[in-house]
């Protein structure tokens, strides 16, 4: 993201940097849902922000950044969305589970993070997702780590939060992302992590 001075937005215009970003960015989430992450340009999102590209350029580097910065706005909401009722588990492998569940479900059921998690973010080469990974995987940690701490004593000794949160996280993105030999309910599904995925991480 850019730095920007305050820009002319007409009568409507923003009060602040953050104010103008989260607008450009609501529109390309729009865009997004409407055409596509592939198929959408900085044309089209200047077009419904009711702005020119050169301001749109002004508070993002371009499409990748303005995608970036959706996938992660999104990521934050559902992080918050979630978070009482992971806390409310009885143990960590239950949170994990839990974690692992509502993830899924939330990239399936909503659009932008369906479009960003499982469609065509997904396919793009050295693209998106990629590019976010590592803060995508910072957040996800920052998130797991007080699970962690508080049920420290169930964790497996020698394991390192950063790789064990990095390991549930791309079990999501595997979940969301590879057509597996079986469709699994969402029990099946929870009963396959519990199997294979918690053991590693929980004594």
């Amino acid at each position: 993201m850019n730095s920007a001075t305050p820009l002319r937005w007409g009568a409507n215009a923003p009060d602040d940097i953050t104010t103008a970003q989260a607008r450009l960015l609501d529109s390309a989430e729009a865009c997004f849902e409407q055409y596509g992450i592939m198929k959408t340009t900085v044309e089209d999102i200047a077009r419904v922000a009711h702005v020119s590209r050169a301001t749109v350029y002004r508070y993002f580097d371009g499409r990748d950044a303005l995608v970036l910065g959706v996938l992660l706005r999104d990521t934050d909401r559902h992080l918050s969305r979630i978070r009482a009722r992971i806390e409310r588990q009885a143990n960590l492998g239950e949170a994990i589970a839990e974690f692992v569940d509502l993830t899924v479900r939330a990239a399936r059921r909503d659009a932008s993070l369906g479009l960003l998690f499982t469609g065509e973010a997904a396919r793009m080469t050295g693209g998106i997702i990629a590019g976010a990974s590592v803060e995508l995987f910072e957040r996800v940690t920052a998130f797991l780590r007080p699970l962690f701490e508080r049920w420290s004593t169930q964790v497996r000794p020698g394991t390192d939060i950063a790789d064990a949160s990095e390991w549930i996280l791309r079990a999501v993105l595997s979940i969301l992302t590879v057509e597996g030999p079986k469709r699994r309910s969402r029990e099946a599904q929870r009963a396959f992590v519990e199997r294979y995925l918690i053991p590693a991480i929980v004594r």
